[in-house]
């Protein structure tokens, strides 16, 4: 009699552990499996060269660390350091803690300390922006931000809220709240 109900045991379980394996009885798994794309990529110490209609570079990115965690999605970076060169106007430096790129990247948006540096077209001097967000568009060549930001040109020190860089020209506006020391 005990090796009877020893084989019904077994037999349940050998049932159960059927029902149990992926794809086989269970329409969750069978959902589980289509909802979870392909993965992606990560990247140590890695660089994205992105060039222009004409071949040539438009950004170099360099970061300590580049991830797509879903093929064809966000791009995320850690330590991002982007060398732009936007068509017919003066090469800029721009670092952050962190960034994302759209899978096209014709954008970017850096966070963190971002540190901004080029010379603005037809200018001699160094300028230098610090604020925590910055948005850059690369085919348009603009940088804007919501945030608080600080600019050193020429000398001059300005504040403010808000902005909008025109990289081409070399056109920079301070939206609000802003102060400073213009030296001419």
């Amino acid at each position: 009699f005990r090796v009877i109900i020893l084989m019904l045991a077994l037999a349940v379980l050998g049932v159960l552990l059927y029902l149990q394996k992926p794809g086989i009885g269970s329409t969750a798994s069978t959902a589980a499996s289509v909802a979870n794309p392909e993965p992606g990529f990560v990247a140590i110490g890695a660089e994205l060269i992105e060039t222009g209609d004409d071949g040539k570079p438009l950004y170099r990115l360099d970061a300590q660390r580049i991830s797509q965690p879903v093929l064809n999605g966000q791009i995320y970076l850690t330590a991002p350091i982007l060398h732009y060169q936007p068509p017919g106007a003066s090469p800029w430096i721009l670092t952050a803690q962190q960034g994302e790129l759209p899978q096209n990247a014709h954008t970017a948006d850096l966070s963190g300390a971002v540190h901004a540096e080029g010379k603005p077209q037809g200018s001699a001097e160094l300028m230098r922006m610090d604020t925590d967000t910055l948005h850059v568009d690369m085919q348009q060549q603009l940088a804007t931000t919501s945030a608080a930001v600080r600019v050193h040109w020429a000398g001059s020190l300005l504040n403010g809220r808000g902005m909008r860089a025109n990289l081409k020209t070399g056109r920079l506006v301070l939206m609000r709240d802003v102060s400073g020391v213009l030296v001419r």
